[in-house]
């Protein structure tokens, strides 16, 4: 009895967790619905490219390996010093969205360690 709480609780809190991460992508990008987006490839927007990589894995978070989910971290958290350096309006949509992603991460490496 007291597994299938557990269990009923952290599937919630995934579905919560993946919920805000979806909204919080949808809300976020201007021109959402506009078409696909195409990476630029000058220097400076190879922070974005990593940023695009890291978080578009998260809707295959639970099938991930733990070594691919602590890599993912790891790429996280490389990444976050460059992502501080924008401007601000930038800076606090992209760290936003970062930490989600790896709040993500995270949270399903935690939930494996406790099963």
């Amino acid at each position: 009895m007291a597994a299938s709480l557990e269990s009923r609780a952290v599937a919630r809190a995934l579905r919560a967790a993946l919920v805000g991460l979806a909204l919080a992508a949808a809300t976020i990008e201007p021109g959402a619905g506009a078409g696909p987006r195409v990476p630029r490839a000058r220097a400076e927007d190879a922070w974005f490219v990593e940023f695009e990589s890291i978080c578009a894995r998260t809707q295959d978070a639970m099938s991930l390996t733990s070594d691919e989910l602590r890599a993912l971290l790891s790429r996280c958290d490389r990444l976050r010093p460059q992502i501080e350096g924008l401007d601000p309006s930038r800076r606090k949509v992209y760290v936003k969205r970062l930490q989600l992603c790896r709040d993500l991460y995270q949270f399903v490496l935690d939930t494996r360690g406790q099963g």
